[in-house]
């Protein structure tokens, strides 16, 4: 899309042409910018990694307690299973993480530099579908979307507090808990906890994994205030 679309308001195109403004549209436009920026986004394996790890970890913690008592000689081979997949599930999704964000600090200024450029140019290119609806449509979507990210912010805040600032520190917490009587060999000891510490330290790895997706959706609504501020911008 060219850029004489920009400075225009709801003169571009007739309604009947384009519908009303919703949020399902904005989401698809959003996305769409996402995709073809060089901003990097978490891939389907290492999302689905880590609800594995976590999955599994939450399997040994809780289940080898639970069935000690019943049949004692399926613990060890449960045990060993369960911390295989963990680490395995953990690991990938660590690594794919990795992965994406190193080349954002080890990439040259100068190529960083450009690729700005080419994501504001798409960024404009969204605004100005945006000034195609009517400024009434749009205020009323920026006041519903704000008030929106308003009430999130204060849940997460009670929920979750600055999980941002606080980074992985949660979950090397969560795993320090778990291996801490950990020996090499000792594969049963990586789950040597009694039934409630093991629902407690699963709920930690939940509550990480769980903050970090609200995070990404207020990260989204953070974009669709953004876009419609800067459309109302004459």
């Amino acid at each position: 899309m060219g850029m004489d679309g920009i400075g225009t308001d709801s003169k571009t195109a007739p309604r009947s042409e384009r519908g009303p403004l919703t949020y399902k549209w904005l989401h698809e436009r959003v996305q769409t910018y996402i995709t073809e920026s060089h901003q990097p986004t978490s891939s389907r394996m290492e999302r689905w990694s880590l609800w594995f790890g976590l999955s599994m970890a939450g399997v040994g913690l809780t289940v080898p307690s639970l069935i000690h008592s019943i049949w004692p000689a399926a613990v060890l081979p449960l045990a060993l299973v369960c911390l295989v997949a963990e680490v395995t599930g953990l690991g990938l999704s660590v690594g794919l993480m990795l992965r994406r964000e190193l080349p954002r600090f080890m990439r040259p200024r100068e190529n960083h530099a450009a690729e700005m450029d080419a994501d504001f140019v798409k960024w404009q290119a969204l605004v100005a579908e945006l000034r195609r609806y009517t400024r009434q449509e749009r205020e009323s979507r920026l006041a519903f979307v704000t008030a929106l990210r308003h009430n999130m912010g204060e849940r997460m805040g009670l929920l979750l507090g600055g999980i941002q600032r606080l980074g992985v520190l949660p979950l090397l917490i969560a795993l320090y808990l778990q291996f801490r009587n950990w020996e090499w060999g000792d594969w049963a000891g990586a789950f040597d906890v009694n039934l409630l510490a093991g629902l407690l330290i699963w709920a930690m790895l939940l509550l990480y994994a769980a903050g970090w997706l609200l995070v990404g959706l207020r990260t989204r609504l953070d974009s669709y205030v953004g876009l419609l501020e800067t459309s109302l911008r004459d």
